[in-house]
């Protein structure tokens, strides 16, 4: 096993363990709180799926869609319920409306994008949600509660750095090339680093303390 995979494959792992963690501590949680776990939960499923498709020696691209638009859908709805200022609300709502409806046309019009890399999708399901997560920083920036903010910076980064890579990728030889390694293995330690921040969040702000006896 190379580089690349140990790290993509220890990104599944701690994924399942923030899975389990976030849903062992479901119980009176907020709303967000519990959006979130279900958008883990997707997460994982989705990995798993196109893991073991890949092995089989199958085409698993397709999943690509559920992902992000999934991703999308989970936490934007996420954001909605965190957000306190009805500004940031409404712009999220009318976002959410226009991104879904240019997908639907551009899905029903070229129905071969099924089976393709969408370019398109990743960039307009992934940018709102870092603009989401920068608006959270502004909301909360002198806020002596800090929920979520270690995951909303994992989120910021992850997605902003993700997004590009996938847009270089996109015009690097799919061949197996210095570059193209290079772009698929930083992306990987980026979700690496990403599901950190989560278990980081959960454990600073919604694991259950040790009491002292």
């Amino acid at each position: 096993m190379g580089f690349r995979e140990t790290i993509i494959y220890l990104g599944y792992f701690i994924l399942a363990i923030n899975t389990l963690l976030y849903f062992k501590s479901y119980r009176n949680k907020s709303m967000a709180f519990k959006i979130f776990n279900f958008y883990l939960l997707l997460c994982l499923i989705i990995q798993l799926n196109a893991t073991y498709i890949r092995i089989s020696g199958e085409h698993n691209l397709f999943l690509s869609h559920y992902y992000f638009i999934g991703q999308f859908v989970f936490l934007s709805v996420f954001y909605h319920l965190l957000f306190k200022k009805q500004l940031y609300k409404s712009i999220l709502k009318i976002l959410f409306l226009i991104i879904l409806l240019v997908l639907s046309i551009q899905y029903y019009t070229n129905p071969l994008l099924y089976d393709t890399f969408n370019l398109i999708e990743i960039v307009i399901c992934s940018i709102p949600l870092v603009i989401y997560a920068f608006l959270y920083f502004t909301e909360n920036i002198e806020n002596d509660k800090k929920d979520f903010i270690y995951l909303n910076s994992g989120v910021f980064i992850y997605l902003l750095s993700s997004t590009l890579l996938f847009v270089a990728g996109k015009y690097v030889s799919s061949s197996v090339s210095f570059w193209n390694r290079f772009i698929w293995s930083l992306n990987a330690i980026l979700y690496l680093v990403y599901q950190i921040f989560i278990f980081i969040d959960w454990y600073k702000n919604f694991r259950k303390p040790i009491s002292n006896k």
